[in-house]
């Protein structure tokens, strides 16, 4: 078929406003699941402190005379450690006009931005929360900052060559050093698992970048690994198991959780992966999230989310890190 001679149709016309749906679609991920695990806990300071402690190595010679007098030990004492909170913000500026005309999409740019930077404020600390960043006092010129979890562990670790831990001293924690990048395997997953189980930890949650989930799921052509299969009965349909998420270890089922933003921020943070016991760390807040409608200055809205928060590690042992680990590719 053929068009008839003459018609005007849309291709001639210059007057055709275009469709724009009224949504606009952000597919930059917004989940994060570190922070969905640990829980919050408020703080009154700026500097919470907490102490751990350790129970006594158990012996087999614990007989004791009838009659005998009592011999007494003094108690260690526990071991004082502490955090910084920090300022987190994303502010945003919109132009009054801009806000009040009829748009395509979204009607308010105020509310479209406080919602995109809410989401971006949390991809952030999720970020630093599990990021190998040492803790700082800050100053009137130099912002405090919370030390993040790989730079707590100390206990529990598994390491390339030349790595070595940070952890607290002095009341600061220290950034680890990052050794030889390597593959994740089986064995660096259950010497990590022996180790904190063996110092008390009971972990249930193993969380790594994407593409070590995906060599996790290798796991199950090991020799020494059940074989993953199910019998086809009657006309039931095939199904392809290509994935595995829950890694039942000799000391307890373990659910292996991808987290997006360790990718997302690069190797820097994806070269590490965390076993953890969840009721053993959470993130302490100061300040919630919080809008600030900032003061007129010019013609235009000015808005500001804020918040405060510290990493809470109530005892480093509790977890383990499998560190420098190819955590983007097989090279990276």
């Amino acid at each position: 078929m053929a068009q008839a001679s003459g018609t005007f149709d849309t291709y001639d016309s210059a007057r055709n406003r275009e469709t724009f749906a009224d949504l606009i679609a952000m597919i930059s991920p917004e989940e994060t699941p570190f922070q969905s695990l640990i829980g919050t806990q408020s703080l009154e300071g700026t500097h919470p402190e907490w102490s751990t402690d350790t129970l006594g190595t158990p012996v087999t010679t614990n007989a004791q005379i009838e009659g005998d007098e009592y011999a007494y030990t003094a108690p260690a004492a526990s071991v004082r450690v502490g955090n910084y909170t920090q300022i987190a913000r994303k502010a945003y500026i919109i132009s009054r006009t801009h806000e009040v005309v009829s748009k395509a999409g979204p009607k308010s740019d105020v509310g479209r931005e406080r919602a995109k930077k809410g989401i971006e404020l949390r991809q952030d600390i999720e970020a630093q929360l599990l990021s190998n960043t040492a803790s700082a006092a800050g100053s009137s010129a130099a912002a405090r900052v919370s030390g993040g979890f790989r730079a707590w562990l100390t206990t529990n670790t598994s390491l390339g060559a030349t790595g070595a831990n940070g952890g607290f001293s002095g009341g600061l924690v220290t950034a680890a050093t990052n050794g030889t990048q390597r593959a994740f395997t089986k064995a660096i997953l259950d010497a990590v698992i022996l180790s904190t189980y063996n110092e008390g930890g009971n972990p249930t949650v193993f969380m790594c970048s994407p593409y070590v989930k995906t060599v996790f799921s290798t796991f199950m052509s090991d020799a020494n690994v059940a074989a993953f299969r199910t019998q086809l009965t009657g006309k039931k349909e095939g199904t392809i198991y290509g994935a595995a998420d829950v890694y039942v270890s000799n000391f307890g089922s373990i659910d292996v959780v991808p987290n997006r933003q360790m990718a997302r921020v690069g190797a820097a943070l994806a070269r590490n992966a965390f076993l953890i016991t969840p009721n053993m760390v959470t993130k302490g807040v100061l300040r919630p999230i919080g809008e600030d409608k900032v003061a007129r200055t010019g013609d235009a809205e000015k808005r500001v989310l804020i918040t405060e928060y510290a990493l809470v590690v109530k005892n480093q042992a509790a977890h383990g890190v499998a560190a420098d680990l190819f955590g983007m590719s097989a090279s990276s």
